[in-house]
């Protein structure tokens, strides 16, 4: 084996060892949002998160002497792609919750981004999209039917929790494509900062005009703050930036494809969610879509 051969293939396991982690770290978030909010409501978190990130990230961006965007029009794509990524999806996450969804069908909503990224991708970044992409849209939206009948007829969870869910599912999916066409060249330490400290300020101004301030303050709820403060807006979306910029936008939100499944596990062993048969043949029927729509050979 030649060197060059062996450097892409230690390339290769370390993206995907970092690919796995995550997978685990980012599914984690549905979870311990669920922790959180039973003692505050869910701009509150998100701005008490997104402050605390934001501090953490400009530390160690400026400790670490990172570089900075100066031209005015990269830090108006930067806001743009952080407003999405951060307050628009997780705002979205935290409200489903907070109207009851169970965080594995969340889970399994969320988890059609892979799709929507690969019928929109042609368009946005010029990559093409096979027919049988086509195919796995229609069984990742036919799975994901499934578990919202199941959910709604069954089990009484309120309609404003499912629109809460897709909004952030449309957040998340257009947010990815902004930040993979405009902001790949940017030092993540000191983008991800900046992203953090907008999204803390428009959190900020929806809790002050919406949100009753009553905290409170538990070892749960300090724990699931902490958790989501550094494992999440600090690794975990880093760790998400750095996978986009070394593959194509489907290739990466593929990952997602793992989330359900990833995040129904924790749940069912810290909240005792389970699907029923209708719910579990559509988590079954979204993987299905997922599989489609990137590992059969495109056309």
């Amino acid at each position: 084996m030649t060197a060059s051969n062996g450097g892409t293939g230690q390339s290769s396991i370390a993206i995907l060892a970092v690919s796995l982690l995550f997978v685990v770290l980012w599914s984690s978030g549905h979870i311990t949002s669920k922790l959180g909010l039973p003692f505050i409501e869910p701009f509150q978190f998100l701005t008490i998160r997104f402050s605390l990130s934001a501090i953490l990230l400009f530390a160690i961006a400026f400790f670490m002497r990172a570089a900075w965007p100066s031209d005015k029009m990269q830090i108006v794509h930067i806001v743009i792609a952080g407003l999405l990524m951060h307050a628009a999806y997780l705002g979205g996450v935290f409200v489903a919750i907070d109207l009851g969804l169970a965080a594995g069908a969340l889970a399994v909503i969320t988890g059609i981004q892979p799709i929507l990224t690969g019928v929109t991708v042609g368009p946005v970044l010029k990559e093409q999209v096979a027919w049988r992409q086509w195919v796995g849209l229609i069984l990742g939206f036919a799975g994901v039917a499934m578990v919202v009948w199941e959910k709604a007829t069954f089990e009484g969870t309120p309609v404003t929790s499912f629109i809460a869910a897709f909004l952030c599912l449309f957040a998340i999916t257009g947010g990815t494509l902004y930040q993979k066409k405009f902001c790949e060249d940017h030092d993540i330490r000191s983008m991800n900062a900046l992203q953090l400290g907008v999204a803390a300020l428009v959190c900020g101004a929806i809790s002050f005009l919406f949100e009753a301030a009553e905290i409170n303050w538990t070892g749960t709820l300090v724990f699931a703050i902490g958790w989501q403060v550094i494992v999440l807006s600090a690794i975990a979306y880093s760790l998400f930036y750095w996978l986009l910029r070394r593959g194509q936008a489907i290739r990466v939100t593929s990952l997602f494809y793992l989330m359900p499944p990833t995040t129904a596990i924790m749940g069912y062993f810290l909240f005792e969610e389970v699907f029923g048969l209708l719910g579990l043949a559509g988590l079954f029927t979204a993987m299905l879509g997922f599989w489609v729509v990137y590992f059969l050979k495109r056309d």
